[in-house]
C-alpha cells in the first residue's frame, strides 16, 4: 500500500512538472510572436503562409533623372520636379537630379555611369545626343536597371519608354503658323535650337520645316542658328543672326534659351514690332520680353510638373503598373503609343496669362 502511495505521488510530480514546462513553452513562444526573438537586434518579420517573410520590404525605389545641362531655367524648373517627388510620401521613392556643366553626351554617360554603380533602380535621361547615349542605356539595362527618357528622347536605345509633354512635331509646326501669322504670311524667318544632336529639338525644327511646306510666301533661312543652350552665347548668336538678315520678318525657337535671347537682341538692334518672335521658354525668363513685345508669344509646359509626373509614372512602372493609353490626369488624357507617352500639359504663354503663371 505505501508503495503504491509512493508511485501515485512520484507520478503526481512528474505530471506537474510537465504541466509547468508545457506552461512555459507557450508563454516562450507567445513573447516570441509579440516581441521578436531576443537573439536578434529587432523583431522577426512578420511570417504569412508558413515560414516565407513577405518578399516586399518597404525600401525606397531609387530613380536619378539626368537632364541634358544645368545653369539654365528650364533645368532648374526640372530640378524643382525631381525635389517634389523626392519629397512626396506618397511616392516613396528617393529621387536626385544630375546635370552636366557642359551639354556633351559624353559628361552625361559618365553620369550613367555613376548611376549604374550605384545601383539605382531606374535612371531617366533627357539625352544631349540621341545616338551617343545608346551605349551607355545598353550598359544600364544590361545591369539590370530600368532607363526612361523625358523631355528629349533616343527612341533606337534600350529605352523602356519616353514621357513628353506634347508632340515634339506638331509643336514645332505650331511655332512657325504662329510666327508666321503674326509676321502677316510671308517673309524670312529665322531658326533658333541649341543643341544640334538632341532629339527632342530636331523633331521641332522637323515640324517647323513641315509647316513651312504648306506656306509659299515663307523662306527658313539657312543655315539656323545652334546655341548650345548657352544662354550668353544665345544672344550673341541672336544679334549677329538679326544683323546678317536685316530683312528677317520672324525667329522661331526651340529651346528655351532662345526666345529671351532673341527679345534682347531685338531690344539691342531698335526690332521691337519689325521682327516677330515665338518658341519655347520659360514665363518667368521671357516675362519682361512678353510685356513689351520684344517676344510676341510661346508654347510650353511647366517642366516641374513634367518632371514630378514622370517620376509618377516610372515609379508606378518599377511597381509593375506601367501607363495606358487613356489613363486619366487632372490636365487631361495621357496617350500612350509606340513606346511614347504623351502627358496633356501644353500651355500658350502670352502678355495676358503670364503673370499667373509660376514656373
Amino acid at each position: 500500500m505505501r508503495s503504491q502511495r509512493q508511485n501515485a505521488a512520484r507520478m503526481g510530480t512528474r505530471l506537474f512538472l510537465l504541466g509547468l514546462a508545457v506552461m512555459a513553452l507557450a508563454g516562450c513562444t507567445k513573447e516570441e510572436a509579440n516581441t521578436g526573438s531576443r537573439e536578434g537586434n529587432g523583431p522577426k518579420p512578420v511570417t504569412s503562409g508558413g515560414n516565407t517573410p513577405p518578399t516586399s520590404t518597404g525600401a525606397k525605389k531609387k530613380i536619378v533623372f539626368v537632364f541634358k545641362v544645368g545653369g539654365i531655367s528650364y533645368s532648374e524648373a526640372c530640378k524643382a520636379g525631381a525635389q517634389q517627388a523626392n519629397d512626396d510620401p506618397a511616392l516613396n521613392v528617393e529621387v536626385t537630379y544630375q546635370a552636366p556643366t557642359e551639354a556633351t553626351a559624353a559628361a552625361q554617360n559618365s553620369i550613367i555611369e555613376q548611376a549604374i554603380i550605384s545601383k539605382v533602380d531606374a535612371i531617366v535621361v533627357s539625352p544631349n545626343d540621341a545616338d551617343a547615349i545608346i551605349p551607355s542605356i545598353k550598359k544600364a539595362s544590361d545591369a539590370g536597371i530600368k532607363v526612361y527618357t523625358w523631355d528629349s528622347d533616343a527612341p533606337k536605345s534600350a529605352r523602356t519608354f519616353y514621357v513628353r509633354a506634347a508632340d515634339d512635331v506638331q509643336i514645332g509646326a505650331d511655332i512657325l503658323d504662329a510666327v508666321a501669322k503674326s509676321a502677316g504670311g510671308k517673309g524670312k524667318i529665322l531658326v533658333f535650337s541649341g543643341g544640334r544632336t538632341a532629339a527632342n529639338l530636331n523633331l521641332h525644327i522637323q515640324g517647323i520645316e513641315e509647316a513651312a511646306k504648306k506656306m509659299p510666301d515663307v523662306k527658313l533661312v539657312q543655315p539656323y542658328i545652334y546655341n548650345d543652350d548657352d544662354k550668353s552665347k544665345a544672344t550673341t548668336m541672336a544679334v549677329q543672326a538679326l544683323q546678317a538678315n536685316p530683312d528677317a520678318v520672324g525667329i522661331a525657337c526651340v529651346n528655351s534659351p532662345s526666345p529671351a535671347a532673341a527679345g534682347e537682341a531685338l531690344k539691342k538692334l531698335n526690332l521691337i514690332g519689325k521682327v516677330k518672335v515665338w518658341g519655347l521658354g520659360l514665363p518667368s525668363e521671357t516675362k519682361t520680353y512678353l510685356i513689351d513685345d520684344s517676344v510676341t508669344g510661346l508654347y510650353l509646359w511647366d517642366p516641374q510638373k513634367l518632371t514630378y509626373e514622370t517620376a509618377k509614372l516610372v515609379k508606378n512602372a518599377l511597381d509593375g503598373t506601367p501607363p495606358k493609353d487613356g489613363d486619366k490626369m487632372a490636365d487631361g488624357t495621357v496617350t500612350v503609343k509606340d513606346g511614347i507617352v504623351t502627358l496633356p500639359l501644353r500651355l500658350e504663354i502670352n502678355k495676358g496669362n503670364v503673370d499667373s503663371l509660376k514656373f
